[in-house]
């Protein structure tokens, strides 16, 4: 049975998402509503940028699949299309879906690696919600980067996370399997001389 919500819901196609704005927000669709979420601080972006860029020079090095950022959108079983912070899809799984990273959609499932650094707005419901989208579809490993307590949360399912602290390791795993990142890097204060 259909309810009156359901039957309100929007379905939204890749052509309308790809077709907004860039009005400086990031576009995401949750339950047929379109979430607009605004611009990361520069605190945000060092911390994203650091680790995409040492996930890509691994992944360069060992090409074990494709890398990207959040302007990449992965439609999951839901419907719903999420854009995590930094996404790394095996090569194996690229290839068994005849997926090509020049190709011009989003991305048919989540994630193998989802990594998401948590801004001051997000919520743990939040938070929960996306972990439960990713792992429904596709996702193997999370990693949630909390810049405020300075720890990473490894996730394997909604449910089944560890906590580490500044001074233990990223670990990639069979997914990135060598790739080891220090926590307490993300966090270091830049030296402008």
């Amino acid at each position: 049975m259909i309810s009156v919500a359901d039957a309100a819901k929007t379905v939204w196609t890749e052509a309308e998402l790809q077709a907004l704005p860039g009005d400086g927000y990031i576009h995401e669709v949750v339950d047929g509503e379109l979430v607009m979420s605004p611009k990361n601080d520069s605190f945000h972006g060092q911390i994203c940028s650091r680790l995409l860029a040492a996930i890509v020079n691994f992944n360069r090095a060992h090409q074990l699949g494709a890398v990207w950022d959040s302007s990449t959108g992965f439609w999951m079983r839901n419907r719903n299309c999420r854009a995590p912070d930094i996404s790394f899809i095996t090569k194996t799984r690229l290839e068994d879906l005849g997926f090509k990273p020049s190709r011009r959609e989003f991305f048919p499932g989540a994630p193998d690696l989802a990594v998401e650094i948590l801004s001051p707005n997000n919520t743990r419901a939040e938070i929960d919600e996306r972990l439960k989208d990713f792992f429904a579809s596709g996702t193997q490993i999370a990693w949630i980067i909390n810049p405020e307590l300075r720890c990473a949360e490894i996730c394997h399912a909604p449910t089944k996370r560890q906590l580490l602290g500044s001074g233990a390791f990223l670990d990639g795993q069979h997914l990135l399997p060598g790739f080891h990142y220090p926590i307490a890097d993300l966090f270091k204060e830049w030296d402008w001389d």
